[in-house]
């Protein structure tokens, strides 16, 4: 019998295998106002809010934004494949878009004086901060004055010539871990309402039993500690245990564990990075206990 096994062939175009939203960029100028679509449109900084688009050379879009120094964002929606079809099938000098009937619904924009698009999941009014041309395309940067969105709206994804919706969401690869009302309240309080917790702690075992500290809650855990992002993960949980007066020696190499905390239908998402660690010498606030005992402490081990 022969083994078949299915072979993978290489794209002539790899770099068209990405997949990309899609986004109609609306602009003015003295042929009155324009509307183009875009791949390549993204986010690149919160503070100020600012947005990338790369638009090839010589458009009448990118004329359009040099001149006025402004432009719109419209994040296409799954309901807009005409639009997007023809905002991006057609150019400014080809053909007045945005005069088709029954095709583009306007929306008057706030802070500048380029048309919006309606129907839309994202509409973002730009002034432009930045143009640089790289590679084949010209990168535009826009400030964004004003933004609206329709959380209603699911938006609109291409790859390899066609449109996709956004499906079922994919649950992360989490361990779920039941845990009594105080253990879920302890950490909800320390994530200060952030989606995860970052922890680092020690795992350090002695026969059946694991290190475990008792918290002002008087709840029960590993030596564990929360630093501060861009903090290195095991200085910071050594300078913790020094803290604590544990004397332990640390290994080197880290573990993770993902976990998903719950007590009804509440939750928590808690991330521990997890190091090995061996006492060097035992003090008095020593305490071990079996995994078998808690259910987050089984977890982890």
């Amino acid at each position: 019998m022969v083994n078949k096994q299915v072979s993978r062939k290489t794209p002539g175009n790899p770099e068209r295998y990405f997949i990309t939203g899609l986004s109609m960029i609306t602009s003015r100028g003295t042929k009155g106002p324009n509307i183009m679509t875009a791949e390549w449109v993204m986010q690149i900084s919160y503070k100020p809010v600012l947005i990338g688009v790369f638009i090839h050379e010589g458009s009448q879009t990118l004329e359009n934004i040099d001149k006025t120094r402004e432009f719109g964002i419209n994040v296409a929606s799954q309901e807009q494949t005409t639009q997007i079809s023809i905002a991006g099938g057609y150019s400014g000098t080809e053909l007045d878009k945005l005069k088709i009937k029954s095709v583009f619904k306007l929306i008057k924009p706030k802070k500048i004086k380029t048309p919006l698009i309606a129907g839309c999941t994202i509409n973002a009014e730009c002034k432009l901060v930045k143009k640089e041309k790289l590679g084949d395309h010209v990168m535009i940067v826009g400030k964004v004055v004003d933004i609206r969105y329709d959380d209603s709206k699911s938006p609109l994804l291409y790859h390899r010539g066609r449109y996709f919706c956004i499906g079922s969401t994919t649950e992360q690869d989490r361990i779920e871990v039941n845990v009594h009302k105080d253990m879920l309240e302890f950490f909800k309080n320390i994530a200060h309402e952030k989606f995860i917790v970052k922890c680092v702690g020690a795992i350090v075992k002695s026969r059946s039993k694991i290190l475990v500290m008792q918290t002002p809650k008087n709840i029960d855990t590993i030596p564990f500690a929360i630093p501060s992002p861009g903090m290195n993960q095991r200085g910071h949980l050594i300078e913790f245990l020094k803290q604590k007066r544990l004397d332990l020696q640390v290994d080197d190499v880290p573990m993770i564990k993902r976990l998903i905390l719950k007590n009804g239908k509440d939750i928590q998402r808690v991330n521990f990075v997890l190091f090995k660690g061996k006492i060097r010498k035992s003090t008095k606030i020593t305490v071990w206990k079996s995994p078998i005992e808690d259910s987050l402490i089984s977890a982890l081990v």
